[in-house]
């Protein structure tokens, strides 16, 4: 890797400067950090470590320390060409172009795993994402979640790791949510059937409407929190169909179990159904349940008891939470002895970390920042260390058309459906790539009528008919006759057109750009990079025919090379939408 070749030669003239007596004599441990410059004018690569050695060198003046190290830098065959050293000791570096030329090569040579490492390797990361209620359909608010997760690990194995992505069921045997969620449907069953409905004792009943009640329930008419979308209707109809009027007046201990099992399992059918449409595949769907019927959050209860970090008030049992930086002190287990989330979801994340999960990452909607900490805490008073669990808070996301804000879904719930509202409208592609384009930290906006265009103001459509292009254009040199040579074979050094080293620049940056996307959980880097990488190539076939024209002998020479840097674009761009999981057309 020219960073590694570059890293090495810079190392090699500060030991070259200590050995000749410029510098003290000190470890060498040193680090050479190499940035690209955020501006081409300022070189290839840029470094600090004339900065980083005045402690080491005895040196006060880090100028003078790039100085001396540039001197044993420029010699006859050396990559570097040109060494700039600017404001208090950032060393500028210009190299010959011979190493974008041969990156070509690479490029060709390592295919699909150009831009993979297995610098990672031996770590095994554990996200959790998504992991909605089960109680309502997969919003867009998910759907960046989704994305965001799913590229991540995408990001992650590429750089070595084994990952693992899972989604948590909320199936507690206590939740309310699912309680109110059957009463719905059991509600919208009994309507399908055409009998009337009320209240009794808190719960809905079949029965002749009460005089002058202001409770009874209609398609227009229902509960605040009795879940009014049309999904719930679905849910139904598919019950009548399955089960006749089975349920219509079956005792509270028979209807209840089995709407609950029904509505929850229709449910998850559902919200599989809409994730798999994105281009997502779990490893693990995992239930909460599953936590209390193993006797995992009794025992991590227990554990915590037993290393002092719980303790009884008020007839509860509290976590010392504030022990591990909280604001205050979490409930365990309450008062009527049902436990808590907090108290499952330290047994969950136990439960990870025992799977053999060497870091954990799980991603939750911003409203969710005030439980960062006592998770947390939970984590560490159970023994393991919560610098191996990082949460990811993403931003809200809004839907646009014709300028206006979208208010409600399709199917007249307050939820806007990842599956009805935007991908049956734009497809997977547009929806990820929208999803992608900005920070997690930002709030997401999606243009729905701009991602159906196909025009170069549309990103999605301006990145994939590049990559089209791209293959368009070895497609018609195969009809021509003219042969795709390997990059090895052909006269690279003829590639010295300023819009084709800006090609290449791009393409040599892309294995650092991913890994530092993997590093920092910056997907949208990804999605940057791509517009760019179009970009660039529009400029290329401005001032670079890659076909040549017939009798054009200059152009015939130049033929080959620059084939070769076409296909290599095609390949860099490929692999990075596939880590974006979206579609690389070869024609549009």
């Amino acid at each position: 890797m020219i960073t590694e070749d570059l890293a090495a030669l810079v190392r090699s003239a500060v030991l070259t400067a200590q050995n000749e007596g410029d510098f003290a004599t000190f470890e060498d441990d040193f680090q050479v950090s190499l940035e690209v410059p955020k501006n081409r004018l300022h070189g290839d690569f840029s470094s600090n470590i004339a900065l980083t050695l005045k402690k080491a060198t005895g040196l006060n003046d880090s100028r003078e320390i790039a100085n001396r190290i540039l001197k044993r830098l420029l010699t006859g065959d050396s990559l570097v060409t040109k060494v700039e050293i600017a404001g208090p000791g950032f060393m500028n570096f210009f190299l010959k172009p011979t190493w974008l030329q041969d990156e070509l090569v690479k490029i060709e040579a390592e295919d699909g795993r150009y831009g993979t490492s297995d610098i990672r390797a031996g770590e095994k990361i554990l996200i959790e994402f998504v992991s909605a209620n089960p109680t309502g359909p997969i919003s867009i608010v998910n759907g960046r979640a989704a994305a965001l997760g799913d590229v991540l690990g995408n990001l992650l194995a590429s750089q070595g790791c084994e990952v693992q992505r899972e989604f948590y069921i909320n199936d507690a045997l206590n939740s309310n949510q699912l309680e109110l969620f059957a009463q719905a449907a059991y509600a919208r069953y009994l309507q399908q059937l055409g009998h009337p409905i009320r209240f009794a004792d808190g719960r809905i009943e079949p029965g002749e409407p009460r005089p002058g009640a202001t409770n009874e329930l209609s398609t227009t008419n229902f509960p605040e929190d009795g879940y009014p979308g049309d999904y719930v209707k679905d849910i139904a109809k598919e019950i009548v169909a399955a089960a006749g009027a089975k349920y219509d007046d079956a005792p509270l201990e028979e209807r209840a179990p089995f709407f609950r099992k029904t509505t929850l399992q229709w449910m998850l059918n559902t919200q599989r159904t809409t994730l798999e449409a994105f281009g997502l595949k779990y490893d693990t769907w995992f239930y909460e349940s599953s936590l209390y019927e193993s006797g995992e959050v009794e025992r991590s209860i227990q554990t915590l008891k037993e290393r002092g970090f719980a303790y009884e008030k008020d007839g509860a049992l509290w976590l010392k939470s504030t022990e591990f930086g909280d604001e205050k002190d979490r409930v365990l287990v309450r008062s009527n002895e049902k436990a808590t989330y907090i108290a499952a979801d330290a047994a969950y994340h136990r439960n990870k970390f025992e799977r053999g999960a060497t870091r954990l990452i799980n991603i939750w909607g911003a409203d969710h920042h005030g439980y960062v900490a006592r998770l947390k805490a939970g984590v560490a008073a159970l023994g393991y260390d919560s610098n191996r669990l990082d949460i990811i808070l993403t931003q809200m996301v809004s839907l646009l058309r014709d300028g206006e804000a979208l208010i409600g879904g399709k199917r007249k719930g307050v939820v806007i459906e990842l599956k009805e509202d935007l991908i049956d409208e734009i497809g997977k592609d547009a929806a990820r790539f929208y999803f992608l384009l900005s920070s997690y930290e930002t709030p997401a906006t999606v243009d729905v009528e701009l991602a159906k265009k196909q025009s170069n103001d549309n990103p999605v459509f301006y990145v994939q008919y590049a990559h089209a292009r791209l293959c368009n254009i070895l497609r018609t040199a195969q009809e021509r006759g003219i042969k795709l040579k390997p990059a090895s074979e052909t006269n690279r050094k003829a590639l010295e057109h300023p819009a084709e080293l800006d090609v290449m620049r791009k393409l040599s940056d892309y294995s650092q750009e991913v890994a530092f996307a993997a590093k920092e959980y910056a997907p949208h880097k990804l999605t940057r990079f791509a517009i760019e990488l179009a970009s660039l190539m529009n400029v290329f076939y401005e001032n670079c025919r890659a076909l040549p024209q017939k009798d054009d002998p200059e152009e015939s020479e130049l033929t080959s090379p620059r084939l070769a840097l076409v296909n290599c674009a095609r390949i860099v761009m490929r692999n990075l939408l596939g880590l974006l999981g979206v579609t690389a057309p070869e024609k549009m």
